[in-house]
Parts: structure tokens; C-alpha cells; sequence
């Protein structure tokens, strides 16, 4: 047997460990795991582990490196071994850091071997990942150009990382979704961007067992869009996807990403260019934050397959300003050397070792 872990994630403390209290049913063999990371940046983290008894202990945990990566590492999952050990434990609720996004921690748990060569997911099992979303603040902070550290959110000095993408990333990676007394175009937005999930009023006191890190992997890769390959509205929430057989003109495109950043709120799939139209792109976009870089899916298509999610109802936008991007007849019968001598706006993307680096 394994031990359970319900996974809580969320922008909003409160709520995420309100959501994790709730959830311990005052059951003594139950445990809740929380982490403070707000003095990070000086390499402390503190921990604390609460009993369904009502009993806590509070622990300060030096990093040897301030980062979220070594509190997952270093503490998060050794904290689970050690539950997994402890008799009379039997299941755990554990909330993630507001700043964590939880296919980091998911990636963790099932890859980062002790020194017996075992992780964590030998010991424990992750029933469900729960996102724990503020419903009025919703569309604000997904078309926000705040970053983390504008709202005292950062994950250390060099965490750069947009609110929006943030929320996109625990949205899209959760089996529940938790979004109280949210509007018909608010529930539509998250059902768009994740549909898989379950969509309560409330926070259910039991929540079966029903991820699945596979589906989960799969349904949050910028570049997976199998199943959206098609335009869907939920009330005045819509879902835009754009295909082409060709590559897009650099330049072109350069002009087309403001228009297309006015109207998603989010925006995924690939690309190809036209100077170096063997090269796939991935195209990962919440609110004005756009994001291009090597797929870590396998692409075998050519040309362009996009998916957007928005409520303007400027939808088309979309769709006229990429259009435009695509190369003409004429532009298709240029030899590899005339796109070379273009002025290439992202020939940054090929600067790393290899290419397609973000």
C-alpha cells in the first residue's frame, strides 16, 4: 500500500490552506504539509505538519541553495517518505507553495531518486491535484502583466516568472478545480483551458482517486492539442484554433503577436518558420506573456497549429492577424538562402545549443 496525497495548489494562501484544513476532517490519522518560502532568497524554508488531532510541528529548513526546485528536493519529498514510514499516517493532504506550479512538484515526485535509486511515488500515491482558484480575480490576473514579484509572490530574486502563467499552469495540471460562486464566464475560461477536470461549487469533504500522471503530463505540454483541434464556445468564453500547412513569415509574425495578445487570455500549440521551416516552435502564451521554444512533444506536422482561448468577442482578430503571417505562393518558392539575408526577429530562439531553445 501506498500512502495518499491530495495535492492543493492555488495564488491565494488563505485559500489553499483553508482548502487543506477542510480536508483533514479532524481525522488524527491524516497530515497536512505546508511550506512558507517567503524568506527563500536567504535559503529558509518552513515547514509545518499538522494532524487531524489538531496537533502541529513546526520545522526551519536551511537549503543549501534558495530555490523552489531544492525545496521540493531537499524537503518536500523526503518529508513525504518519512509520512509514508510513520505508523498510524495513513494519508496526507499536502499544499503547495503559492509560487509552485504542480507539474514541477508531479515531475519530482515521480523522478527524483534517493540514494536507493527509489522516489517518492514507490512510497505514495497522488490521489488528486486540487486548484484553488479566486473566481472574481480570475480573467484580471490572466490578462495582468504583473509578475510574480509584483504581487511579493517570487520564488527567489531570479524568478521572473507572470502571474498569469502561473495560474495557467495549476488550472491546466489540476483534476479539481475548486472556483467559489464563479460567473458562467469564468466557469466557461477554466473549462476551456482545462477540461478534464471536475468544476465544484464548493470543495468536496471527499475527493476520489483520479489522477493520473500520464493524462496529466499530456494535458498540460504547450504543444499537445490532439484534442482541441477544433473551435468550442462555453457561453461567451470561446476557443479558437488556427491551422496552416505552411511556414510564417518572421517578420509577419513579429507584427501579428500584439494583435493576438489583445484578445487570448491563452494561446498554445506550434509553429514553423520560414528561416528554418524544419524547426518546430512551441508557442505557450498566457495573457501578454508569450513564451516560444523547442516542443517537448513530438511534432510531425508542418505549418502551424494553434488554439486560443479568450472571452473578447474580437475572436477573429486572431485568425485575420495570423493569416496574414502565412507565406504567399511566391514566398514558398524562395530558395533557403534568400531567408537568410531577412532581418529574423527570433533568431534568438536559435542562440542555445541547440535549436528551438527558450
Amino acid at each position: 500500500m501506498t500512502l495518499p496525497i491530495t495535492v492543493i495548489s492555488g495564488l491565494d494562501r488563505v485559500a489553499t490552506y483553508s482548502a487543506g484544513r477542510d480536508l483533514l476532517l479532524g481525522d488524527p490519522h491524516a497530515r497536512l504539509v505546508s511550506h512558507c518560502i517567503d524568506q527563500i532568497g536567504v535559503g529558509l524554508v518552513s515547514r509545518t505538519i499538522e494532524a487531524g488531532d489538531g496537533s502541529v510541528s513546526a520545522h526551519l529548513v536551511d537549503l543549501a541553495h534558495g530555490c523552489v526546485a531544492c525545496t521540493l528536493r531537499e524537503d518536500v519529498l523526503p518529508t513525504l517518505r518519512a509520512l509514508a514510514l510513520e505508523p498510524g499516517v495513513d494519508r496526507v493532504v499536502l499544499v503547495l507553495p503559492e509560487a509552485v506550479e504542480p507539474m514541477g512538484f508531479l515531475d519530482n515526485f515521480h523522478h527524483v531518486a534517493d540514494e536507493d535509486g527509489n522516489t517518492v511515488a514507490d512510497v505514495c500515491s497522488v490521489v488528486a491535484v486540487v486548484a484553488m482558484i479566486d473566481s472574481p480575480r480570475l480573467v484580471g490576473r490572466l490578462t495582468a502583466a504583473a509578475t510574480l514579484a509584483d504581487q511579493g509572490l517570487a520564488a527567489g530574486p531570479g524568478d521572473d516568472r507572470h502571474l498569469a502563467e502561473v495560474l495557467v499552469a495549476q488550472i491546466e495540471s489540476a483534476d479539481v478545480i475548486v472556483a467559489p460562486d464563479a460567473t458562467e464566464q469564468q466557469r466557461g475560461v477554466l473549462r476551456l483551458l482545462n477540461a478534464e477536470a471536475s468544476l465544484p461549487d464548493r470543495l468536496p469533504a471527499h475527493i476520489d482517486s483520479v489522477f493520473d500522471f500520464v493524462r496529466t503530463t499530456r494535458r498540460t505540454l504547450p504543444a499537445s492539442l490532439a484534442e482541441h483541434s477544433h473551435d468550442h464556445r462555453e457561453g461567451d468564453a470561446w476557443r479558437v484554433h488556427w491551422r496552416t500547412d505552411r511556414p510564417l513569415h518572421p517578420l509577419r509574425l513579429l507584427t501579428a503577436l500584439e494583435q493576438v495578445g489583445d484578445v487570448s487570455l491563452r494561446g498554445r500549440g506550434y509553429l514553423h518558420l520560414a528561416t528554418r521551416p524544419t524547426t518546430s516552435v512551441e508557442w505557450d502564451s498566457a495573457g501578454r506573456q508569450l513564451r516560444l521554444g523547442a516542443p517537448d512533444v513530438e511534432v510531425r506536422e508542418s505549418g502551424a497549429w494553434l488554439n486560443f482561448v479568450g472571452i473578447d468577442e474580437r475572436w477573429w482578430l486572431i485568425r485575420d492577424a495570423l493569416d496574414t503571417a502565412v507565406l504567399t505562393d511566391d514566398e514558398m518558392a524562395y530558395a533557403a538562402r534568400d531567408w537568410q539575408r531577412i532581418d529574423d526577429p527570433f533568431a534568438g530562439l536559435w542562440s542555445g545549443p541547440g535549436d528551438g531553445n527558450r
